[in-house]
């Protein structure tokens, strides 16, 4: 096993028990990170939510952004493997592919960078499977202005996602009047009703040919009643909608009402993340797939990251990171360890080839 290997083993391996679900205390996991960076001689900054802050810093001036999140989903039930546990060169636990791997990879290309000379800047953030709140701090304290380009480290087997879909969530409300279940004609059921005004979505609620180029409109939470023999007087829905880059969450919303009509609900948007791309012809996105290999795709995915967040302030943004997309979020989520190091020596290859365009 190589130095670096065994490095990389160790650093994910201590970001893996730092557990920093919504459900966990997120500082000591942010304390962990600031020491490192300040070890290297770096001075990182705090922004966004105290709780859970997004930590910036900067060696030299205009240098790649090099992004990542390190916090993670709820653990869930029904793992069969540790947390931290490595078998056959893959180390299991929340967050080993989404992201605290490309974290990592990101941690130890700080060091060689730092080693070479190269200028380069980290942001790592706390909230990004909760609101983004540091990712939009760090562009609206424009930090990234000057970059050359931001590379957020999301898992994507090393293809390179220059274009993501935009999302809109939104609840909607009916309202009915309680009742004994005996008589059920003294009450309104507002699960009934609910069950009626989603139906009539029909069409958006499809399954799409294609969830890149397509609409997609999930009911995803329904939440009414409170007794099996009381009629339910209140009833809301969660919808999650991802929509392509020729459309808009207000688009999405007017589709969404002239199926269910002006009346019998209420709908109020909960979060909304507009589409957001890069042109892929760009000397900056060129020069990142030359360095991953001809292997790799330029390509789109149908889900948000940061990425997003960080348009205001610099238009040049890409997604390259390793492990498996399809890991994200699952039970026994896991990384193949030894994808660290190759993300550790693409992100240290063109840090350095873009202080050169």
């Amino acid at each position: 096993m190589s130095v670096l290997l065994r490095e990389a083993e160790s650093l994910l391996g201590t970001l893996v028990k730092l557990r920093s679900s919504r459900e966990d205390e997120a500082l000591p996991l942010a304390a962990f990170v600031t020491e490192r960076l300040e070890g290297l001689g770096l001075e990182p900054g705090r922004y966004g939510d105290s709780d859970r802050p997004a930590i910036f810093a900067s060696h030299g001036d205009d240098g790649v952004v090099l992004s990542g999140h390190l916090d993670t989903v709820p653990l869930g039930s029904g793992w069969t493997r540790g947390q931290g546990e490595v078998v056959d060169g893959r180390m299991y636990g929340r967050g080993t592919c989404d992201m605290k791997g490309g974290c990592a990879a990101i941690l130890l290309a700080a060091e060689q960078l730092v080693k070479d000379g190269v200028p380069f800047s980290v942001c790592l953030t706390l909230d990004e499977e909760i609101s983004m709140n540091g990712a939009l701090a760090v562009a609206q304290a424009h930090l990234l202005k000057d970059a050359p380009a931001v590379l957020v480290a999301e898992p994507t087997n090393f293809d390179v996602v220059v274009r993501e879909k935009g999302l809109i969530q939104f609840s909607i409300k009916t309202g009915g009047k309680s009742a004994h279940a005996s008589t059920p004609a003294l009450g309104e059921n507002d699960v009934a009703k609910m069950i009626a005004v989603l139906g009539r979505m029909g069409d958006l609620a499809k399954v799409p040919d294609d969830p890149m180029e397509d609409l997609t409109v999930c009911v995803d939470v329904v939440r009414g009643g409170s007794e099996v023999n009381v009629i339910p007087d209140s009833c809301e829905a969660h919808v999650d909608s991802r929509f392509p880059p020729d459309m808009s969450g207000d688009d999405v919303l007017s589709a969404v009402r002239g199926r269910l009509g002006d009346s019998g609900y209420e709908l109020k948007v909960m979060h909304l993340l507009e589409p957001v791309g890069t042109d892929p012809e760009l000397p900056a996105v060129t020069t990142l797939h030359e360095i991953v290999g001809p292997d790799a795709h330029i390509l789109g995915v149908p889900y948000a990251t940061e990425m997003v967040m960080f348009k205001e302030d610099n238009s040049t943004l890409m997604v390259c990171g390793p492990g498996e997309p399809e890991q994200a979020h699952m039970i026994d989520e896991w990384i193949d360890v030894s994808s660290i190091p190759k993300g550790v020596d693409v992100y240290v290859r063109y840090c350095k080839r873009m202080t050169d365009l």
